[in-house]
């Protein structure tokens, strides 16, 4: 288990402009080129592969069945979060990440954490992996 440095703009490999290979039923390869892809780069897929898509799950939008109103003035009280933030796919807007001299939480780590190194040499974010 390890912290590992996440690299940033211009210290990874550099972009390929190759095309790539159409996909097709041969063994899967690893590959052995030093460039990297491009995240709008295609294969081209024989139509006899794509099938009908159906929804996934299958609900529609519905008003709710509750039958008590919500005063304007309500309140929720707030303290430590206490359990994981559920986001529902929507933005977290301006959040920094933990910014620290060095990694943090030592024994406490969990996977996923990140947290950013600020020391003058380093500057780089790092995300726990065990």
């Amino acid at each position: 288990m390890t912290w590992k440095k996440i690299l940033l703009e211009g210290e990874v490999a550099v972009l390929s402009d190759t095309a790539p290979v159409d996909t097709d039923f041969a063994a899967a390869l690893a590959g052995v080129a030093a460039a990297a892809s491009r995240q709008d780069h295609k294969h081209d897929v024989p139509e006899a592969l794509v099938g009908d898509l159906a929804a996934v799950d299958g609900q529609a939008a519905a008003v709710g069945v509750a039958n008590k109103f919500v005063r304007a003035d309500h309140r929720h009280p707030l303290g430590p979060l206490q359990a994981s933030l559920n986001c529902n796919q929507k933005e977290l807007i301006g959040p920094v990440v933990h910014v620290a001299a060095a990694a943090p939480n030592s024994g406490t780590e969990v996977e996923g954490q990140i947290y950013y190194n600020s020391t003058a040499g380093d500057k780089h974010p790092y995300i726990w992996v065990p």
